[in-house]
């Protein structure tokens, strides 16, 4: 196994070498999986209308009493309300988000990728966890299988996994958000709410309250036709649970579409966990990215970033994949 040690450039190489190593995850258990949950009407309570704006058909009125921050019993009211108030109630807690991704066809898996991020108080440090995998018959693949990166408030530190390279570096002036923008996954969230409108079922779950949310109409589809190598997305499917605060506590988006003429489907799903209770410790390999990068020479965070983390990849599918601007396959 060969160790490499090379500082990145910019914060621009930091975000480049996540979207190499894979947008979103997994193959296995996964975000979806729940206790047992009792569907309860929702009181009619006092009636109410507000406008929901998603859609390219303008704003139209959503009927029924508020249940969370823009949400009623007659759907999504205003999407940017509610993906604001989980943000809110994450922004000042420490939590763990699992994101995953995934890509078969009639033959098996196409593309996996999974991103786990446990985030302490505040949003620093956080440590994230990347990884992706492609079956040979897939016409893209990232040449970093894993990667770690951790953010200590002050600078980003990485370990990049290819094949049998390793490689280690450290960005002292990336800033997180430069790194990592949307760590609470309000951006993902505010996608979907503003692709899909929406239904609402009340839960019980034990003696909490949950509202799950289930898509009934696509009213924007370009944001389904982004994925680089998938073409012409459809029969779009979304389930969210959300909480009476507007916590979102899970989603999982699937949808059919074609690659090289056959068709294939998409899985995204997205689990937020242990949230005041997650603890963020620096990595075994901290050391070793600070001090091999220091035996270089080199002024971290201005070397040369890796070619290969600049350029390639394109086209990231956003709506559950926290947002339009990084790309991915």
């Amino acid at each position: 196994m060969t160790t490499r040690v090379r500082p990145v450039a910019a914060p621009l190489a930091l975000a480049a070498m996540l979207v190499l190593a894979g947008c979103n995850i997994g193959t296995g258990g996964g975000p979806d999986e729940t206790p047992t949950l009792t569907p309860a009407p929702i009181p009619d309570g006092e009636r109410a209308a507000a406008a929901d704006t998603s859609g390219p058909g303008g704003p139209r009125l959503v009927d029924g009493r508020r249940l969370a921050p823009g949400l009623r019993t007659g759907g999504v009211a205003d999407p940017f309300a509610l993906a604001s108030a989980h943000h809110d109630r994450l922004s000042g807690r420490s939590f763990t988000r699992a994101d995953s991704r995934t890509v078969v066809d009639g033959n098996g898996t196409l593309r996996a990728t999974r991103t786990d991020i446990a985030v302490a108080r505040g949003g620093t440090p956080f440590l994230l966890t990347r990884s992706s995998v492609s079956a040979p018959r897939y016409d893209v693949d990232a040449p970093y299988s894993d990667t770690m990166l951790y953010h200590d408030g002050d600078a980003a530190f990485y370990r990049l996994v290819a094949a049998d390279n390793v490689t280690y570096g450290a960005d002292a002036g990336a800033a997180p958000a430069e790194v990592e923008a949307d760590r609470t996954g309000r951006d993902a969230v505010l996608g979907l709410l503003t692709t899909f409108r929406w239904e609402v079922t009340r839960l019980n779950i034990g003696d909490e309250r949950r509202y799950r949310l289930e898509s009934t109409a696509v009213v924007a589809p370009d944001a389904l036709d982004d994925a680089y190598l998938l073409t012409a997305p459809r029969d779009a499917e979304v389930r969210m649970l959300v909480g009476p605060d507007g916590r979102v506590y899970r989603y999982r988006l699937e949808y059919e579409t074609t690659y090289d003429g056959r068709r294939a489907g998409v899985t995204e799903t997205a689990r937020w966990s242990d949230v005041g209770t997650t603890t963020v410790d620096p990595p075994g390999w901290l050391d070793r990215a600070r001090n091999e990068t220091a035996v270089e020479g080199r002024d971290t965070g201005r070397g040369e970033a890796p070619a290969e983390a600049l350029g390639g990849c394109a086209g990231r599918h956003h709506v559950g994949c926290g947002g339009p601007s990084v790309p991915e396959q």
